[in-house]
């Protein structure tokens, strides 16, 4: 009965706080009742959307309250009104996690977040489109609660939250900015890279009785825009330490590491391997050129057999001197990789070659396909006994069982091919589905290289995936919002769903560490899918590459080795030697995010945040807006003190009842939010422009 009452006196306070006053300034409160006292905080922040009308998109504002309740269990508690197009729980619970494991590892923070319980109240003027944009801001509110930090109440922001602590890319930012001026804010935080838009540019030109109607794209600059047409200053960030810093003034210094990617107990784990690798396949490759030299293999129409297994053949030599490439440049995750595509190709060959040497062929391929299946199982069930004790081993077995699925996946299709008759397709997947039981073994061995740090117990792995799955969902939907809003679509987001399928099947198939990983590629294709959908440049590499080796520096000093995400660097920066940057900025993306969901694991290393002050907005009021024509408003102020003073004679002497008429009816009107939006079509009735708010403050005191 006491818990009832407690929590239902809290959540008449938190409903209560949604139509109060508004500010950014923290509140705190306490309950007393017996011998049990709960402390709370909130504060109420805006969150721009974009919502859609009869006219079209248009931006409109959000509140959301959040509160944090100590005695608590790390519960999350979403109240949305109207309900969001895409489902906020997910961002609500992300900003969560990336806020705890921010301020756990704070000197300064005095409160243990899991102790406590987190409530989000989100109230809008109209059904809006997307909840996952307001995962930054909701981040930086959490985390300023639980650090006891005053937000500013000029400053609004936009972005995705990601795992890592980075700012993921939105839509609608032009309407956005609009909705931010209209609350009176004079600073804007946009994801980094989202700096520049398009704009269609339709021309008409008529000549000789002929009307030709063009359409071109014209980049145009965000910034620019905001401050042309209301003074806002437009600031990318690329984390949530940037976020805190516009918001808050605190931060939390980066530890920066002149260190290697590649440690030396990294090259110590993956030098034997590649080494171990590359020895199979030369060997595996003279095997196989010695079979295909000494087999007659048909090669007349239609079934030209001879030359398609002498593609193969290449390509398994190609590959071994690329792996070889790699090895002699200290690069062995590549190294071995490479030797894989090798050995794949090598044994098709020679199974190839035995299939058109025996007799019984359906025999052949029958007992090959048995004997990969048992050691599918062997593998398979020796992975599903490693016990996770870590960080490491988390990201090892992980690893490991993601190949034991691939391996199950291709066994699935050679069983498919071999009903079907397809014999050749059906060996290939007998080669791919072999080569990958095998290396279960490896990833497991490369844990014991390492010291294993931080506690992971089999529930919070299975609710960490089943998170994450969620995410992966919810960034998706997300993206294939925007970008069918955009009028675009991205190779990144099929496979972002496919990625995602797997990740729920390998769940189920008791693979948690690997459905993990797998939800986390899938988070970040969807990002990608937005983030790239106006194509990939230099810049935006280095800065993919750039914010990987940061998050595996911080995670290092955090006493989190992140040895997967380091594999995947390097695989990543080979790809951009090779100019596969499609590829490279897959890898470089998931490497930077894998390190953040380490972090949720338990262990921090020590830091201390720092107050540097709030940056002042850089904006000269003589180079905005309209000042932009201060040459031609000082002759116009000129004439119209003079016109104006003529003007004020004349009015004097009109009838006060008509003047004031008269001055009513020449308000200039314009929309402050959704909800006037549609009051103006009933009863035509707006703010007027000089009751616009501001400040936020201001906003409610005119909405009263």
């Amino acid at each position: 009965m006491l818990s009832k009452f407690l929590m239902s006196v809290l959540g008449l306070l938190i409903i209560c706080s949604s139509f109060s006053q508004f500010s950014f300034a923290i509140s705190l409160g306490e309950i007393n009742e017996a011998t049990v006292s709960i402390e709370y905080r909130n504060v109420t922040v805006y969150a721009p959307a974009v919502a859609h009308t009869d006219d079209g998109y248009i931006g409109v504002t959000s509140t959301i309250t959040v509160t944090i309740q100590n005695n608590g269990s790390d519960r999350v508690f979403v109240d949305t009104l109207p309900l969001t197009q895409i489902d906020m729980q997910g961002s609500a619970r992300l900003a969560v996690k990336v806020a705890s494991a921010l301020v756990k590892g704070d000197d300064r923070c005095e409160i243990n977040p899991s102790e406590y319980d987190f409530f989000f109240v989100i109230r809008t003027s109209a059904p809006i489109i997307g909840g996952p944009s307001a995962g930054a801001i909701m981040t930086t509110a959490i985390t300023s609660l639980l650090q006891n930090w005053t937000m500013d109440n000029k400053t609004m922001m936009t972005g995705m939250i990601n795992p890592d602590g980075s700012i993921g890319p939105v839509g609608g930012i032009l309407q956005k900015v609009d909705a931010a001026y209209y609350v009176g804010a004079t600073r804007f935080l946009i994801p980094k890279g989202q700096g520049e838009y398009t704009e269609t540019i339709t021309e008409t030109v008529s000549e000789n009785g002929w009307t030709q109607t063009t359409t071109r794209q014209v980049l145009r600059n965000v910034s620019d825009y905001a401050l042309e047409n209301y003074g806002i200053e437009i600031i990318e960030a690329e984390d949530i330490n940037d976020a805190l810093l516009y918001f808050t003034g605190w931060n939390f210094p980066l530890i920066e590491s002149n260190a290697s990617i590649t440690t030396e107990d990294y090259i110590d784990s993956m030098k034997p391997l590649a080494t171990s690798l590359l020895n199979d396949s030369r060997e595996s490759y003279e095997n196989a050129s010695e079979s295909f030299d000494n087999t007659e293999i048909p090669n007349r129409y239609p079934y030209y057999y001879k030359n398609q297994i002498t593609d193969f053949l290449n390509n398994a030599e190609e590959a071994l001197i690329e792996s070889e490439d790699w090895f002699d440049q200290e690069l062995y995750y590549t190294s071995t990789s490479k030797s894989f595509q090798s050995l794949i190709n090598s044994h098709f060959v020679i199974y190839s070659c035995e299939y058109f040497n025996v007799e019984d062929k359906e025999d052949y391929i029958s007992s090959l396909l048995s004997e990969a299946e048992e050691l599918n199982i062997n593998k398979s069930n020796l992975v599903k006994n490693v016990e996770i004790n870590g960080t490491i081993s988390l990201q090892c077995v992980g690893a490991a069982q993601k190949r034991a699925s691939d391996a199950e996946l291709h066994l699935s299709d050679a069983h498919s091919s071999y009903q079907n008759g397809d014999f050749l397709t059906t060996l290939y997947d007998i080669a791919y589905a072999n080569q990958r039981s095998n290396s279960i073994e490896w990833w497991i061995g490369i844990s014991s290289y390492f010291n294993d740090s931080g506690e992971i117990d089999e529930g919070e792995l299975e609710n960490l995936a089943e998170g994450y799955i969620e995410d992966a969902q919810q960034a998706i939907v997300y993206s294939d919002v925007i970008l069918e809003e955009m009028g675009k679509s991205s190779s990144y987001l099929t496979d972002a769903e496919n990625i995602l399928e797997a990740a729920r099947d390998d769940k189920e198939k008791g693979y948690p560490a690997a459905a993990l990983f797998e939800a986390l590629e899938a988070l970040a294709k969807a990002n990608l899918a937005l983030e790239l959908a106006d194509g990939i440049t230099e810049d935006k590499i280095d800065r993919y590459r750039e914010s990987a080796s940061s998050s595996i520096s911080e995670s290092r000093t955090r006493g989190i080795e992140p040895v997967l995400a380091v594999s995947y660097y390097e695989y990543a920066q080979s790809l951009v030697n090779e100019s596969s940057t499609d590829a490279a900025m897959f890898y470089f993306k998931y490497s930077g995010l894998i390190p953040g969901v380490l972090s949720f694991t338990g262990t921090f290393g020590g830091q201390s945040s720092r107050y540097i002050g709030i940056p002042e907005i850089n904006i000269s009021p003589w180079n905005q807006g309209i000042f932009r024509y201060k040459e031609y408003l000082i002759l116009f102020a000129v004439i119209g003190g003079l016109g104006g003073l003529c003007a004020g004679v004349a009015i004097g002497l009109l009838p006060s009842a008509y003047r004031g008429q008269k001055e009513k009816s020449n308000k200039k009107m314009v929309p402050i939010s959704t909800s006037d939006y549609y009051i103006k079509k009933t009863n035509d009735e707006y703010f007027s422009e000089d009751q616009i708010p501001r400040s936020i403050k201001d906003y409610y005191k005119k909405t009263k």
